[in-house]
């Protein structure tokens, strides 16, 4: 799991209102599996050849990765609270190392949030969120290593839908 570190302030706009602005940076470069090369590893051996996270294995390429987020939360009444987010990061895909990550596309950069709070008594909750990453793709030349060559794109959108039914004891 890459190192990673968080800053973030939250605000009352109005009672009603809070908004709150995050930034975060995760350090691929530290975890070999993830940020070596997929094109560059090299061999390590009969009994270990291009060992995934090994010191020259293969890896994903990923780059380091800025983000930022803002999110809104308004408390529209005692019962129902609305939510709305957005996050926009760097890729971490390089053009270069398209091959090995259509194992792990993850090229989306920007993603949008809403979600509510509805208490239906006073100790209990019904939470609906839906989230949709916006498609992003990165296209590059195949792996040179592959008898195959030409230009190959991978691409990723997401939609998440969560429900969640809350009680206090």
């Amino acid at each position: 799991i890459p190192m990673n570190w968080n800053l973030g302030v939250a605000f009352k706009a109005t009672p009603a209102v809070t908004v709150a602005l995050d930034y975060a940076h995760i350090d691929y470069s530290g975890v070999k599996s993830i940020h070596n090369s997929g094109i560059t590893a090299g061999y390590t051996g009969p009994t270990n050849p291009l060992a995934l996270g090994g010191s020259n294995g293969l890896g994903f390429g990923w780059s380091n990765v800025d983000v930022v987020k803002l999110g809104v939360e308004y408390k529209y009444n005692d019962a129902l609270t609305l939510r709305a987010g957005v996050n926009h990061g760097d890729n971490p895909i390089k053009s270069g190392e398209t091959t090995f990550n259509i194992l792990a596309p993850g090229v989306v950069t920007d993603h949008y949030t809403l979600g509510a709070t509805y208490s239906v008594t006073k100790d209990s909750e019904v939470t609906v969120a839906y989230m949709h990453a916006q498609e992003e793709s990165v296209s590059g030349p195949t792996n040179p290593y592959f008898p195959v060559n030409g230009t190959e794109t991978i691409k990723m959108y997401q939609n998440s839908l969560g429900i969640a039914y809350g009680m206090k004891f």
